[in-house]
């Protein structure tokens, strides 16, 4: 029986990927925007709040086969700093697809939305190091 390792890897897994749908939709939404007083690109900020978040999940979730990846085999533990980097290649990888296919949906492809995507994983990644760190010690 195939059985996660984690017993709450399955509602990661789910969460993840409600999240991932809920995300698309509202970057592929045509017409949707928003719009601030406050500051003029609040879309920067939530762009990089989204894509944190997606990440995290995406690390937690452990949705790659660890051969695939060259993580060494199901029975080892996979390297940290293999994992976060390919956490990192794979939500720079998913900003770009996000990005690239906004304009089949009468969107505008945005480069500082991709580069505010780019700095939400650089950010998840770094959190995610930084809390590994912190249990390991």
């Amino acid at each position: 029986m195939n059985t996660p390792t984690h017993r709450h890897r399955t509602t990661i897994r789910v969460v993840f990927a409600l999240f991932t749908i809920a995300q698309l939709t509202a970057t592929h939404w045509p017409g949707l925007s928003i719009q601030s007083k406050v500051f003029s690109r609040i879309d920067l900020i939530i762009h990089a709040s989204v894509f944190f978040v997606w990440t995290v999940l995406f690390y937690n979730a452990r949705v790659y086969n660890a051969r695939i990846v060259g993580l060494g085999d199901r029975s080892q533990t996979p390297c940290f700093k293999r994992r976060i980097i390919w956490t990192i290649v794979v939500g720079m990888l998913f900003a770009i697809f996000d990005e690239t296919t906004q304009p089949l949906f009468n969107r505008v492809a945005d480069p500082l939305d991709a580069m505010a995507d780019t700095l939400g994983v650089l950010l998840a990644a770094a959190s995610i190091a930084l809390c590994a760190k912190r249990r390991r010690a």
